[in-house]
């Protein structure tokens, strides 16, 4: 489904396309791009899940769980 358009600039020594505001992209905010045959998708980096690992505690809580744990 095609909800816009836009044109392709030149900036220094990058080509910029840009997203109109009613899409709600933060500034700053980062993208992955990913090129397959003609298709260009810019896909938003998330939040690493596994970096609070260490903030949730959860290797203890495994630990803890294994010790309880009868099959």
């Amino acid at each position: 489904m095609i909800v816009g358009t836009s044109n392709a600039r030149k900036q220094r020594n990058a080509v910029v396309i840009t997203i109109p505001a009613r899409f709600n992209i933060e500034v700053g905010q980062k993208f992955y791009i990913i090129k397959e045959d003609e298709t260009i998708r810019l896909i938003p980096e998330t939040e690493d899940f596994f970096k609070k690992i260490d903030e949730l505690n959860l290797q203890q809580e495994l630990e803890e769980y294994a010790k309880k744990y009868v099959p």
